[in-house]
């Protein structure tokens, strides 16, 4: 049996005139990773290829389509981790590359590191031969200029931060993330970000924190999508394999998680997506709305569902 599972990200979800295109990418997405895995090939791969489908989309918030920070800058983190090996790679605010997600997968297969960050990891996946981007300017200075509108809506002067992200969850949602099971019944997880939009330069969430936005075992596999400062000071992605090494499925751990993630800190603070060694799919959020789909080896076709 083989399994993908793939998010675009929890939040409000307000622009339905953009369902039907994110709705194709997260299909499209799936398909990448089914057609590794209906082939033998590992989950590593398949999360990896499916993200990328994401990335390249330009309607979510990774890759192509990244938000940018305070500055108007583009800053991107990615993680991706092989349950089977515990093997994890990742980066974070990284410029100027197309697939921040391949980028973390150098990090695992070719360094003996875990996360690089900053200018030089921008220049590892380079001199890696990933290819560049240059970001549209003036289309970033657009949706740039609308999020600091919102903001100044706010009545802040960025002295509450995360508060202002749960009024406005439209600042922080379509980060994308994917996890599998392959023939072999090993798991993988990856996730990739733009991040929180107005974030500080420099800021890293939780997507390329390896045991709170990415994590895999043999148990389970977790991505995450949401405020990145909660999640990762709840471990979220360790605690799932806490609960799955307990016993719990994908579908029980995930809602667990999602009920203290809003006991803590409130709703529009996040959701995930998990897959277990048996197959079973959990999927979990508090905002309005989380894109999502899903396929299988039982499965004629693909599902997905967005908001």
């Amino acid at each position: 049996m083989w399994c993908i599972v793939v998010h675009g990200g929890a939040g409000l979800w307000s622009e339905k005139e953009k369902f039907p295109t994110i709705k194709n990418t997260i299909l499209k997405s799936l398909e990448a990773g089914a057609f590794i895995l209906s082939a033998g090939g590992s989950a590593l791969d398949a999360v990896v290829d499916s993200v990328m489908v994401l990335e390249d989309s330009g309607v979510l918030n990774a890759g192509v389509g990244a938000y940018p920070n305070l500055v108007g800058e583009i800053e991107m983190d990615a993680g991706v981790m092989d349950g089977k090996s515990l093997k994890a790679g990742a980066v974070a605010s990284v410029r100027n590359v197309k697939n921040p997600v391949l980028a973390a997968k150098l990090v695992l297969e070719r360094t003996d590191h875990v996360l690089l960050v900053g200018e030089w990891a921008s220049k590892f996946a380079l001199f890696m031969g990933l290819p560049s981007l240059n970001f549209d300017r003036n289309a970033n200075l657009l949706r740039y200029r609308d999020l600091v509108k919102k903001f100044e809506e706010g009545n802040t002067r960025y002295k509450s931060n995360l508060t202002l992200y749960k009024q406005y969850p439209e600042l922080f949602h379509e980060t994308v993330g994917a996890v599998a099971l392959d023939c072999e019944g090993n798991l993988a997880s990856a996730t990739s970000t733009g991040g929180l939009a107005l974030k500080l330069p420099g800021r890293v969430g939780d997507s390329p924190i390896i045991g709170a936005g990415t994590y895999a075992d043999r148990n389970i596999a977790v991505s995450t999508t949401g405020i990145g400062e909660y999640i990762i000071l709840l471990g979220v992605g360790i605690r799932a394999s806490q609960y799955a090494e307990n016993g719990l499925s994908a579908k029980d751990a995930a809602e667990n998680i999602i009920q203290l993630l809003t006991s803590r800190f409130g709703k529009n603070s996040g959701g995930l997506i998990a897959l277990d060694k048996n197959g079973v799919i959990g999927i979990s959020y508090n905002t309005p709305g989380m894109a999502r789909g899903y396929y299988s080896s039982r499965m004629s076709e693909p599902y997905a569902e967005v908001p």
